[in-house]
């Protein structure tokens, strides 16, 4: 590390953070979160709605609400900066979908949703990324202007709220993935606000030994994060057997965060485990967590690696810290190489996407990562994920 990239990164070489045995991208499952049920008065929105279905998959929620609005055959608006599988979740559901636009802020013009709506539109469908809320007052107004029902995409939006309401209380439908934000082996809530006409259908609980797999895996990067011996030794071996496991019952292991959506599970409800450990969870500190850990890295990364979205707002929960680099595969190829927890943002074009006709998309999936700030995050961690970016940003290896 050269002279002036440590004055850069904050810190001489005498003092520099030393790294951790281990930092998790998403939170872990401690073990005390597995004990008896706790009181479920402390849990909030969307997980107190009398009128919640719950999926092992939020993109299960997404078809299940565009076959309760009647999609089929008709047109949704949908942002053209994506992940994949929600797109497939419509689709299969026989939804028709005409995209609009996304600037590389992560930003969407009102009035550019309103040019596109045509005579076969008949839902809007938005997405409030890393957990910031996307204008939903002026989106809901025009969905009800121009008789549209407004779809809230709320996977990365759990906590976050708009002057005290919620996000997800402003759409006809909503849908959010607990295992984002929360240590669930699984879990997906949809909700639509006029009630779910088909009724309580019965749903499939998961599979035992692909939710057991997932329980592993979340409890022992929690062990690794402590630096309790072997733990990740373990971890890799329950993985194996897990996979093995599932692969016996004749179907193939689905990972969590899997870009497939499979037809077949559409019916498979959130595990009972998973909702023991929601009862488990200070949500209030999570929340409080999430938002210091942000703002620690925008204090220490704005100059470097700016964050896409910019400062938080009174009542946001951040799912991740999101920033764009020039030279974006350079950087992650650095930070690969020293361990370092973080995700690509969304690089892969779906095949619906038109290449061209979305510039501020196409800049996003070439120069986006993110960084977590999840409520595991410890204060010497973030430290010494702050000087492995600088040091990946500023070239020096």
């Amino acid at each position: 590390m050269t002279a002036v990239a440590e004055v850069a990164a904050g810190w001489p070489r005498s003092v520099a953070p030393a790294r951790p045995a281990s930092m998790p991208l998403f939170p872990t499952l401690w073990p005390s979160m597995m004990r008896g049920a706790a009181s479920a008065a402390g849990l909030p929105f969307p997980l107190t709605d009398p009128g919640r279905r719950e999926f092992s998959f939020a993109r299960y929620g997404i078809y299940a609400i565009a076959r309760a609005l009647g999609l089929e055959g008709r047109e949704v608006l949908f942002p053209a900066f994506f992940h994949c599988v929600e797109l497939d979740a419509l689709l299969a559901a026989g939804a028709k979908i005409a995209l609009y636009p996304i600037g590389a802020d992560l930003q969407l013009d009102p009035q550019a949703i309103a040019d596109r709506i045509g005579p076969r539109t008949a839902a809007l469908y938005v997405i409030h990324y890393a957990g910031f809320p996307a204008p939903i007052r002026a989106l809901r107004t025009l969905c009800r202007d121009r008789g549209l029902a407004l779809i809230e995409d709320c996977a990365h939006a759990l906590l976050s709220s708009v002057e005290g309401q919620p996000l997800g209380s402003f759409g006809d439908g909503a849908v959010f993935s607990l295992p984002k934000s929360l240590p669930t082996p699984d879990g997906g809530i949809a909700l639509l606000r006029g009630g779910w006409s088909e009724g309580a259908r019965r749903q499939r609980q998961p599979r035992r030994a692909w939710l057991a797999a997932h329980t592993a895996s979340l409890l022992l990067a929690n062990l690794q994060m402590r630096h309790l011996p072997a733990a990740a030794e373990v971890r890799a071996v329950a993985l194996r057997m897990g996979k093995a496991a599932y692969a016996a019952t004749g179907a193939a292991y689905v990972p969590m965060g899997t870009p497939d959506f499979d037809l077949a599970q559409a019916d498979t409800t959130m595990s009972a485990l998973s909702r023991r450990i929601l009862m488990r969870q200070d949500f209030a500190t999570i929340v409080a967590r999430r938002r210091r850990n942000y703002r620690y890295l925008l204090e220490r990364l704005d100059d470097v690696a700016p964050p896409i979205v910019g400062a938080l707002p009174e009542e946001g929960c951040p799912l991740f810290y999101p920033f764009r680099v020039a030279r974006r595969d350079a950087v992650l190829a650095r930070l690969q190489a020293q361990s370092v927890p973080l995700g690509e943002f969304w690089p892969e074009r779906h095949p619906m996407t038109p290449d061209g006709e979305f510039p501020g998309v196409n800049e996003l999936r070439a120069t986006a990562l993110w960084l977590p700030c999840h409520q595991d995050m410890t204060q010497e961690a973030l430290e010494w994920l702050v000087l492995q970016v600088r040091q990946a940003v500023l070239g020096e290896r």
